[in-house]
């Protein structure tokens, strides 16, 4: 299915969280997600199939983590091959005709030079290398996602350009300071969107950045210089401590208020990240009159 194709005939809905539902599950804190495509994969494959179920139009690969640089922290990169060939199988299997797969792309969790130690031409290899296994395995967009060092997002775009003419879409993390919504790095949203667009992404965004409000404020910043600026995947709420819990607050029902908000901005892509699970993708499909 074409994204672009798709998009023309209005929003479009994705899932929710994978990295939470599967610490809902039982993933031990510090352990790859990624590795679940090899040992449990009826486990993510129930998680995908619990977001169609919900109404989820576009389904994310469980490779959030699955490049060489990052999986090396836990002794797994020579698997790398299988985890995301098999974390495209099965998103496949679920979603068959139905929904579209999103090869999802996220952070190497190195610093690049000169703030770091890590070459770019690293960052480059190991992220042409994952966009070489989703092309072949038959994703039907790409989605990086996650990031908040501009210069690691536009090195994964153009890696991705060079292995797949699929559509690439871009979403990055802001938190919001004295000179209002910034990445770690300092970038705004305005700078932001511009730079990935000129990169080569297709359509951008943000993902995690908090809740639904602050998504709402990032994309009325990246509206105001790109009508490519159209996806919007917030976390449920900005999350707190509760004794040894980490909680998410935002419920499905105050989540879904800000759909309309988002399409007044032109936001054409709606999901969520981390805490959303499918009853608030469920909300978010009754708010786009899905159900």
């Amino acid at each position: 299915m074409d994204l672009v194709q798709r998009l023309e005939a209005g929003p479009v809905l994705g899932d929710g969280a994978m990295g939470t539902m599967l610490q809902g599950q039982g993933l031990r804190s510090g352990a790859a997600p990624e590795l679940l495509n090899l040992e449990n994969p009826g486990l993510v494959g129930r998680i995908h199939a619990g977001y169609i179920d919900a109404g989820s139009e576009y389904i994310e690969t469980n490779t959030f983590g699955a490049n060489r640089l990052k999986l090396s922290q836990h002794g797994c990169d020579a698997r790398l091959d299988e985890i995301v060939l098999r974390g495209v199988e099965i998103a496949r299997r679920e979603t068959g005709d139905t929904s579209m797969v999103a090869g999802s792309v996220g952070p190497t969790g190195r610093l690049l030079e000169p703030h770091g130690d890590t070459p770019h031409e690293k960052v480059h290899e190991a992220f042409g290398e994952v966009a070489r296994l989703m092309e072949r395995a038959g994703v039907d967009f790409f989605l990086v996602e996650t990031m908040t060092d501009l210069e690691e997002a536009r090195i994964a775009i153009g890696a991705i350009r060079e292995a797949s003419r699929r559509p690439v879409v871009a979403t990055s993390v802001f938190a919001k300071g004295a000179r209002g919504y910034r990445s770690i790095m300092g970038k705004s949203p305005e700078e932001t969107a511009t730079a990935l667009i000129d990169a080569g992404a297709t359509f951008v965004g943000t993902n995690c950045s908090g809740g639904i409000e602050e998504a709402i404020e990032i994309m009325k910043a990246m509206a105001s210089v790109s009508t490519a600026a159209a996806v919007a995947q917030p976390n449920a709420g900005i999350p707190r401590m509760e004794g040894p819990d980490l909680v998410y607050p935002e419920t499905p029902a105050a989540m879904a208020l800000g759909v309309r908000p988002l399409l007044a901005l032109g936001v054409r892509m709606i999901g969520g990240c981390c805490g959303t699970t499918p009853e608030h993708i469920k909300a978010l499909a009754s708010a786009l009159g899905r159900s």
